[in-house]
């Protein structure tokens, strides 16, 4: 029988591996360091300092990568395939697989399973919270910052507290679900009509239906204020940088002639 502190040692780093790939791997590698967790010989590379290093690279690239929006829906295969790799590799190396009598392929499928399926969550969440954001309310940005305040928080309970870790992930997948759900609710009601042709629904600033491409009538124009204000603060930034040159030259042309 596989003991419970394996299991939710597992399972924890797995969803956070769904999370932060990066963090997984690297909270294992400096477990390994602290004495919690005995590494395969194997995977022993993993607590090497370069390994540790490129482990962080990871991480700040996820973090990256999560923040824009374009990056996050360009780099979707990139990352499953990293959560996969990240969710596989830190359980294969926490749980030290060669006395666990547990078959390796079967502990790295279980991580990559895991890892896959927080990940789908976690974007399916970003889909639904984005059609939320508006100047006043920026659910994503919080969204985004809770999920990386939790997956380092998994990460600690996984070695101090399994049984916390376990919870943990069963609440935070709950709690995922039916935020998903309310949050495409709020979206259907607040920012979307049904299609006048087939009754798709579909934005309110559309123009044309996206499942009939059927004409339909603006109900609200887009606010470009945003990006207009974003322009006038760039151009203002390069006039002011055009006028403090010229100062310069004329001051160094005035000191040459002072000079002469």
């Amino acid at each position: 029988m596989i003991p419970f502190t394996v299991v939710s040692q597992a399972m924890g780093l797995s969803s956070a591996s769904g999370t932060r790939a990066g963090l997984s791997l690297l909270a294992v590698a400096l477990a390994s360091h602290q004495g919690y967790v005995s590494l395969p010989d194997s995977l022993g590379w993993m607590a090497h300092p370069g390994a540790m290093a490129a482990f962080a690279v990871v991480l700040v690239f996820e973090m990256i990568t999560d923040r824009d929006e374009d990056m996050h829906m360009l780099l979707g295969l990139a990352q499953y395939g990293l959560s996969a790799g990240g969710g596989a590799l830190s359980v294969m190396a926490s749980m030290n697989v060669a006395t666990q009598g547990i078959p390796e392929w079967a502990v790295g499928a279980g991580g990559a399973g895991l890892a896959i399926g927080t990940l789908a969550l976690r974007r399916r969440m970003h889909v639904e919270f984005s059609g939320l954001e508006s100047e006043l309310f920026h659910p994503l940005r919080w969204l985004t910052r809770l999920q990386e305040g939790g997956a380092l928080g998994l990460c600690v309970a996984v070695f101090f507290a399994p049984a916390v870790a376990l919870g943990v992930v069963v609440v935070l997948t709950v709690a995922g679900v039916v935020a998903t759900v309310m949050a495409h609710r709020m979206e259907a009601k607040l920012f979307r009509r049904p299609c006048p042709a087939c009754g798709t629904p579909i934005r309110v600033e559309a123009s044309r239906c996206v499942q009939c491409r059927h004409d339909v009538p603006v109900v609200k124009q887009l606010d470009l204020a945003l990006g207009d204000k974003a322009r006038a603060a760039v151009r203002g930034a390069l006039d002011s940088v055009v006028a403090t040159a010229g100062k310069l030259g004329r001051s160094s042309e005035s000191s040459s002639h002072k000079v002469g």
